[in-house]
C-alpha cells in the first residue's frame, strides 16, 4: 500500500466521523431546518452538508461511471476502491487510446451530472435551506470538477486528469477537453463573481420580508443602501458587490455607499486591507450624516493602521471617531467600547502603556453597559497583552480617568 493511499484513508476516517456528526445534527434539526427564514446558522450548517454529506455519493457516481464506461468497451472492473471520500476502480481489457480518454472523463461527467440532478431535484423545494444546500453542492461538484481535481492530478502521479489532457495519445480529444474546460471554467467564474450560488440569510421572516420591500423599492437611494446592506450580512456578498456598483453609477457621491463598499472588502476572515481603509475615508470626506456610520469608518481605518503597525495614525482615527459629545451620545454602548478599545491598541503600538491600561478600563466600562461579554473578555485579555508589554503591574491605574480625545488633527 503506497504512502498516499495510506494518508488518503487516513483523511477519509476523519471526514467519516465529521459527516456522522453532521448527518446526526441534520437528522435531530431536520424539521427546523425545513422551517423558515434560511438563517444565518442554518446557511453554515448547509454549507458544510454540501461537502460531508454530499461528496460521499457524489464519489462513489464518480466512480460507477468509470465502471459503466469500462463496461461498455467490453472491459472488467477487478477492483473497486469505494472510501467514502475517494476512490478508484482497476479495470482490465484492452482499449484504445480514445476509450481510456472517454473511460477517464466519464468520471468527471458523472460528477457533474450528480452535482446538477442534486440543484434540479431541490431547486424549487419549498424550504430555502433545502435549496441552498442543492445549490452550494451543485458548486462545489463544478469547483472539485473544473478546478481541485484537475490541479491535483498535476501535482500528483495520479488522477483522471492526466489521461484527460495526454495530448501526445490524444491530441484531438483533449484539444476539445481544453476548450470545453476552459469555457466552463469562464462560465463558472463569471456565475460565481455574480452570486448565481448565493442565498441571503436572514434572522426572522419579517427580516426576509423588509429586504423584499427594500430591494423593490428601486428608485429610493437609502432602500437601496439598505437592501444591499441586507445582502452583505446574509453572506451574498457577490450579489452585494454587483448591486452596489451599479448604485455607485447612479449615486457616484453617496458617502454611504462607499462605506458600504468599505464594508464589502473586508476579506471572510475579517482582515481588512488598504480598499476598505480607503473607501473609508472617501465615505468621510464625502460626509456620512450618520454618527454611527462615521465612527465606523474611523474604526475601519484605524483597524488598518493597526494591522500596518501605525499606531500613531490609528490614534488620530480613534481621536476623530471620539471627538463630539452629541455624535457620541447617538452611539449604543457596544460600538462605543469598541471605539476605545481600538484607541488603547493604538496607544499600546505607540509604547504608552499607562494611557492605553486607562483607556481599556473605559472600554470596559461601556462593555459592561452594553452586556458584551465577548468584548469584555478580549478586553481584560487587551489589559494583561498591555502589562505584559509594560513589564510591570498596572493595576494601580484602574478606575483612573482615560487620556482626553483631542479634536482631530490635520
Amino acid at each position: 500500500m503506497s504512502f498516499i493511499t495510506i494518508l488518503f484513508n487516513l483523511l477519509a476516517l476523519l471526514y467519516v466521523g465529521r459527516a456522522v456528526q453532521l448527518a446526526v445534527q441534520i437528522v435531530r434539526q431536520w424539521n427546523v431546518l425545513r422551517q423558515e427564514p434560511l438563517t444565518g446558522a442554518k446557511q453554515r450548517l448547509a454549507e458544510q452538508a454540501a461537502f460531508f454529506v454530499a461528496v460521499p455519493p457524489a464519489v462513489l457516481v464518480h466512480e460507477l461511471a468509470h465502471a459503466v464506461a469500462i463496461w461498455l468497451f467490453g472491459g472488467q472492473v477487478v477492483e473497486f476502491g469505494y472510501r467514502v471520500f475517494w476512490g478508484y476502480v482497476v479495470p482490465r481489457g484492452v482499449f484504445t487510446p480514445a476509450q481510456n480518454w472517454l473511460i477517464a472523463v466519464a468520471g468527471t461527467l458523472g460528477s457533474l451530472a450528480f452535482g446538477a440532478a442534486i440543484w434540479l431535484w431541490l431547486r424549487r423545494n419549498p424550504s430555502r435551506t433545502l435549496r441552498y444546500f442543492g445549490l452550494r453542492a451543485f458548486r462545489f461538484q463544478l469547483y472539485f470538477s473544473l478546478l481541485y481535481y484537475p490541479i491535483f492530478s498535476l501535482f500528483l502521479p495520479i488522477g483522471d486528469w492526466r489521461t484527460i489532457y495526454d495530448f501526445a495519445t490524444t491530441p484531438v480529444l483533449s484539444g476539445v477537453a481544453a476548450a470545453v474546460h476552459a469555457a466552463l471554467l469562464l462560465w463558472f467564474w463569471r456565475a460565481d463573481r455574480a452570486g448565481r450560488f448565493e442565498m441571503v440569510a436572514f434572522d426572522s421572516p419579517a427580516a426576509q420580508a423588509r429586504h423584499t420591500a427594500l430591494a423593490a423599492a428601486t428608485g429610493n437611494e437609502a432602500a437601496q443602501l439598505a437592501a444591499i446592506d441586507s445582502l452583505r450580512q446574509g453572506g451574498a456578498t457577490h450579489q452585494a458587490r454587483r448591486a452596489l456598483e451599479a448604485f455607485l453609477i447612479a449615486f457616484p457621491q453617496s458617502a454611504a455607499g462607499h462605506l458600504q463598499r468599505a464594508l464589502l472588502a473586508v476579506d471572510r476572515q475579517g482582515r481588512i486591507g488598504k480598499e476598505t481603509a480607503e473607501a473609508a475615508r472617501q465615505a468621510l470626506a464625502l460626509g456620512l450624516r450618520d454618527p454611527r456610520q462615521r465612527a465606523l469608518a474611523h474604526q475601519l481605518a484605524a483597524t488598518y493602521e493597526l494591522e500596518r503597525g501605525d499606531g500613531r495614525a490609528a490614534e488620530r482615527e480613534m481621536d476623530a471617531a471620539l471627538a463630539g459629545s452629541s455624535d457620541l451620545d447617538a452611539l449604543d454602548p457596544a460600538q462605543r467600547g469598541q471605539l476605545h478599545r481600538l484607541r488603547a491598541q493604538s496607544l499600546r503600538r505607540q509604547g504608552r502603556y499607562e494611557d492605553a491600561y486607562r483607556e481599556v478600563g473605559e472600554a470596559l466600562q461601556w462593555a459592561g453597559a452594553a452586556g458584551q461579554s465577548g468584548l469584555t473578555q478580549a478586553l481584560l485579555d487587551e489589559r494583561e497583552l498591555i502589562e505584559k508589554h509594560a513589564g510591570r503591574d498596572l493595576s494601580a491605574l484602574a478606575g483612573q480617568e482615560a487620556p482626553a480625545s483631542p479634536s482631530p488633527r490635520a
